[in-house]
């Protein structure tokens, strides 16, 4: 018997691989044996017993046998191939996350298949790609208007800047702000929204500044925020106190007299900002570029929008 050497049935039994495979890896030159016993049977000693739990980590790792074949000659060094690996694997890690962010929102939104293939298009596009996306949306929604220089910087920071590997939950962000962009009723009330703005600008009806136009959403969410976290009703006397002091901000903001044609114009632009899809734009946009999402303002312009009409009524 030769002393130190294992036979096949050994080598088996050390590295927990069947014999069919370790026998394959030798004739493949893998792991070839180092000796052969009288009877003719392939003997391994403890470096080719090496060389086979380094072929099987490669293997489990995914790494093809020609390449294991480099690395075991030295024409390629194991950190090479592993690098290369870890960005195959990371490749495929996203391309399956891809795949996970569409089924959950199949499985949540209850689309037809259509929508399910439209998502997933969406969705397996690049990050630049994604960008380009929404960019156009905005692109197309203000094409041809007379924009305020400061309203459309504004609009410029509500395209999406996704990462090139974005987390699972941005990714399942992506997907559904890239379904709700491509939705041609949502890009006509985009449209709608901007066309009335320009249209104010030309005809001098808004002649504020998005600077102070903040300050008045502000105004919105601290007290219509309030009145509807006390349930304050939109029809009594204290909603219309509210409203009044809220009025006053939003004419001061849009260099205005509060009368009722500014009242009638405001009811306008607030039923803009009470779309849930205009929120849940902005959810999802702070989401995907990893920024911390704020309340939702759509239960407090709502409120506002209605406590707002019943004052007029």
């Amino acid at each position: 018997m030769h002393e130190g050497l294992h036979t096949i049935g050994e080598m088996a039994r050390l590295s927990g691989l069947p014999v069919a495979t370790i026998r394959y890896y030798s004739d493949q030159g893998l792991v070839p044996p180092v000796a052969r016993s009288p009877g003719g049977y392939r003997l391994y000693d403890d470096e080719a017993l090496a060389r086979l739990e380094l072929v099987r980590t490669l293997r489990d790792l995914g790494v093809g046998l020609a390449t294991v074949a480099r690395v075991l000659s030295g024409a390629q060094s194991l950190a090479q191939v592993a690098d290369r690996q870890a960005a195959a694997l990371e490749a495929r890690i996203q391309e399956l996350r891809v795949r996970q962010a569409v089924l959950r929102h199949a499985a949540s939104h209850g689309t037809d298949p259509a929508t399910v293939t439209r998502a997933h298009r969406l969705a397996a596009l690049a990050a630049g790609q994604r960008r380009r996306t929404v960019a156009d949306l905005i692109g197309e929604a203000t094409r041809g208007l007379d924009m305020d220089p400061g309203f459309a910087a504004r609009l410029r920071s509500m395209v999406p800047d996704p990462p090139d590997d974005p987390a699972p939950a941005q990714l399942e962000a992506w997907v559904e702000l890239a379904y709700l962009v491509s939705d041609p009723d949502f890009r006509a009330a985009v449209r709608a929204a901007f066309e009335r703005h320009a249209t104010d600008r030309a005809s001098g009806a808004d002649r504020g500044d998005p600077a102070s136009w903040r300050r008045a959403e502000r105004a919105v969410l601290d007290l219509a925020g309030a009145a509807l976290a006390e349930g304050v009703p939109p029809g009594c006397a204290r909603a219309r106190a509210v409203v009044a002091e809220l009025v006053a901000v939003f004419a001061d903001a849009h260099g205005r007299d509060d009368d009722a044609e500014f009242r009638r114009w405001l009811a306008e632009r607030v039923r803009v900002g009470a779309d849930a899809r205009v929120s849940r734009y902005l959810a999802l946009l702070a989401v995907v570029d990893g920024r911390p999402t704020g309340p939702d303002p759509v239960p407090v312009a709502r409120w506002f929008l209605s406590a707002l009409e019943s004052s007029a009524a």
